[in-house]
Parts: C-alpha cells; sequence; structure tokens
C-alpha cells in the first residue's frame, strides 16, 4: 500500500510553475534584491573567514618570534609545597534534640 504522500521527483513543468507563483507573490523587484542580498552576505561571510586566519598566522608568527628573543631565564631549583597540616576531624554531631511534644502528650511526628 503506497503512502499518503503520491509525490514523485519534480520535473520541469513542476518547477516551472513554481518559480512563477514566487514571483507573483514576491515580484521581480523583490527578488532580484533578495538575490543581491544574499550575494553579498556570502561575501561578507567569506572576506570575514579570510581576516580571521589571516589574524591568526600572524599571531602565531608573532608569538614564534617573540620566544627566541628572550633571555632564557636561569633555573632555579624548584620548592615542593610542606605537606598540609591533617585537619582535625570534625566535632561528632550532637544527638538530635526530642521531637516536640503535643498538648495530648504524644510525640510529634510531623
Amino acid at each position: 500500500m503506497p503512502g499518503p504522500l503520491l509525490i514523485g521527483p519534480l520535473g520541469p513543468l513542476e518547477l516551472a510553475i513554481i518559480v512563477g507563483v514566487i514571483v507573483l507573490l514576491f515580484g521581480v523587484g523583490r527578488i532580484s534584491r533578495i538575490g543581491g542580498d544574499l550575494g553579498s552576505s556570502i561575501k561578507e561571510f567569506r572576506r570575514a573567514v579570510r581576516e580571521d586566519s589571516e589574524e591568526e598566522g600572524a599571531t602565531e608568527e608573532a608569538q614564534a618570534e617573540v620566544q627566541p628573543e628572550q633571555p632564557a631565564a636561569p633555573q632555579q631549583p624548584v620548592q615542593q609545597a610542606p605537606p598540609p597540616a591533617q585537619q582535625a576531624a570534625p566535632p561528632a554531631a550532637a544527638p538530635p534534640a526530642e521531637a516536640p511534644r503535643s498538648d495530648s502528650g504524644t510525640r510529634n511526628v510531623f
């Protein structure tokens, strides 16, 4: 039994109808403006990615240049910190106080 949607591949006639409906709804001017905006946004994105990768390369080059210029610091022995003093065990918790009693003399559970 076939599924509820009996839609096959779109042919050239169907695509032409879809494009015609889109042009009628939005108009040629708006569609061309949307295309131009899309193209400029893609161009801006590519430029930003290229600038970002150039900045990363410049940063890596600058770090590589700075590291050899630094004089080597004399090695000093590393002093280890003394082991931390063991903390005393916390005082034992006081036994819970007896639950208050109600007027009838029985213990309140809640």
